[in-house]
């Protein structure tokens, strides 16, 4: 699918590209064939070259995946001259782009932005931006109650919770690292080709892309803290059931010793045979145990 606007300066949108609409692109402006065979298809990593008088940019934005549960790489390449810009992507119409042509067909978008392509690319860039850092929504949401889970004691069942939630993270900020390369490279070539005076649309695209940065890092310690918090619940309990065991383990140790004494097979047995002594065979061997109690809880070792 493409879409075309045009005023001082023209842009062209291109939703999973055909042969038709490469050929188009080669027809429209003298680019480089290796640059027309790299829009033919997805590209694995984030590019952002110069050519005689247009910019050739690949970038990736995190994409929530509610299917798979992550965040995956979306790929929007740019074309980017003095004239004209052209996005091009591989997967069909997104949320964030649906959003983004509202913003554009509920606005005087020819008189606003169709005058300018540095303005013009400014305005789809941060409009990813910012939907990626209302994609980190779920993150926040899901922290919650993972917080939750671990006081309210739910320990074991937060651990998977915490496992994907870092995968999530993990793999957000590795796309976000390369798009924040990406942002680098056009505020250092932009203005060199569409001119000083741009600026400021590059250094703030840079800066949006360093606020979302640092939310996603604040994710990430706050993952790890929660992680180490639940840890520590876990490691305390198996700590207390380890004592309760090894108390019970030293106090029972006399009456099973005087039991297993009893069961030996020999012509000499003390009290057996003797009035009333089953009770004080079970006396016996309850007493030391009795006494181990009374001196650990004395001592208040338990």
């Amino acid at each position: 699918m493409r879409q075309e606007f045009k005023g001082k300066i023209s842009w062209i949108n291109i939703i999973q590209p055909s042969k038709e609409d490469i050929n188009y692109l080669k027809n429209f402006h003298s680019f480089h064939p290796l640059v027309l065979r790299e829009l033919e298809t997805y590209s694995q990593r984030n590019r952002a070259e110069v050519y005689n008088d247009y910019i050739f940019v690949v970038t990736h934005f995190p994409i929530w995946d509610s299917g798979k549960q992550i965040s995956v790489p979306w790929e929007m390449d740019i074309l980017l001259s003095k004239n004209f810009l052209i996005t091009i992507s591989y997967d069909p119409l997104t949320e964030a782009f649906q959003e983004l042509l509202e913003k554009i067909y509920s606005r005087n978008f020819e008189e606003e932005y169709l005058q300018d392509t540095a303005k013009l690319l400014y305005f789809i860039l941060e409009h990813f931006l910012i939907f990626a850092m209302r994609q980190v929504a779920h993150i926040q949401e899901k922290l919650q109650k993972i917080e939750n889970g671990i006081f309210q004691g739910k320990h074991q069942e937060v651990i998977p919770m915490l496992s994907f939630v870092k995968r999530d993270i993990l793999n957000f900020r590795r796309i976000l690292r390369y798009l924040k390369e990406d942002l680098s490279s056009l505020g250092r070539q932009g203005p060199r080709l569409l001119g000083e005076e741009t600026t400021p649309y590059f250094q703030d695209l840079i800066g949006d892309g360093l606020r979302v940065e640092n939310i996603i890092e604040n994710f990430k310690d706050t993952i790890e803290s929660l992680e180490k918090t639940n840890n520590s619940y876990i490691e305390h309990r198996i700590n207390n059931l380890t004592r309760i065991y090894t108390i019970i383990s030293f106090t029972t140790w006399p009456t099973l010793l005087i039991i297993s004494i009893y069961q030996m097979n020999t012509k000499i047995l003390p009290l057996v045979g003797s009035a009333n002594d089953f009770y004080k065979i079970i006396s016996l061997s309850l007493i030391p145990s009795f006494l181990i109690y009374l001196y650990l809880r004395q001592r208040r070792l338990i």
